[in-house]
């Protein structure tokens, strides 16, 4: 999973559907804060459920004056306001974070296995995305930054990628691959769920998972706290 984004509603509806699936190890490739309105109550429950985390270029813009100035409006007002809630053992917690994470073989890092915790790949050429599959050992890198399902892999050297819909996909083991896991907190696709993906190592598939949600209870506290209308407008449309 990645980019919770300060979403707890979706974290839990997302941790539900974990728990019914079998999965044995849950990893977030960042942004546990920003933009959404529950910042404390999705660290804490990264904390208390012991998921792995690396860290994300929002979490590192709340401790980190260069990182938050490079922010957009809109995330860096996001950030202001999410510092005022926070407590001091959530803020803590962040700068703990490492930048990368490997288990099992498997890569997990932010943006992309170059940059680490900023840069989006969707801005990089079919070059620039080749030589990311020399930043990495082993089969797969998991990322997430952009909030879009994705995937890319070299094909005897030819560079494919491609959205990753809802449902199960087969991978080849003798591909290699890097893998966007889409968000949690908020999704740009347009489908207004909660998106996370699942490994299956022994099948080698990959399934991605879509989450429904509480988004007005969202959106509302989102108001509440004076936090940028777009972050609300993100999640899905503006329900009276």
């Amino acid at each position: 999973m990645s980019d919770i984004h300060s979403n707890s509603v979706a974290l839990n509806s997302v941790l539900r559907d974990i728990e019914v699936s079998g999965v044995d190890k849950i990893i977030c490739t960042g942004d546990l804060v920003g933009y959404g309105p529950f910042p404390n109550d999705v660290v804490n429950t990264v904390i208390d459920r012991k998921i792995t985390s690396t860290l994300g270029n929002h979490d590192l813009a709340t401790f980190d004056m260069d990182t938050l100035i490079d922010l957009g409006d809109t995330a860096n007002q996001s950030i202001v306001i999410t510092l005022d809630i926070m407590g001091e053992r959530e803020k803590d917690y962040l700068t703990t974070l490492p930048k990368a994470i490997d288990f099992r073989g498997l890569h997990f890092v932010h943006a992309s296995p170059k940059e680490n915790v900023r840069g989006y790949i969707t801005n990089k050429s079919e070059n620039e995305i080749k030589n990311l599959f020399t930043q990495f050992d082993g089969k797969i890198c998991f990322i997430g930054h952009t909030h879009l399902l994705a995937q890319y892999y070299l094909d005897k050297n030819e560079l494919r990628h491609g959205p990753l819909s809802e449902g199960i996909i087969s991978l080849d083991r003798e591909k290699r691959y890097i893998i966007n896991v889409g968000s949690v907190g908020q999704p740009r696709d347009g489908i207004h769920k909660a998106k996370y993906v699942i490994f299956d190592e022994d099948d080698y598939t990959l399934e991605s998972r879509f989450v429904e949600y509480d988004i007005k209870k969202v959106q509302k506290r989102i108001f509440e706290l004076g936090l940028p209308r777009k972050n609300a407008e993100l999640l899905g449309p503006i329900l009276p």
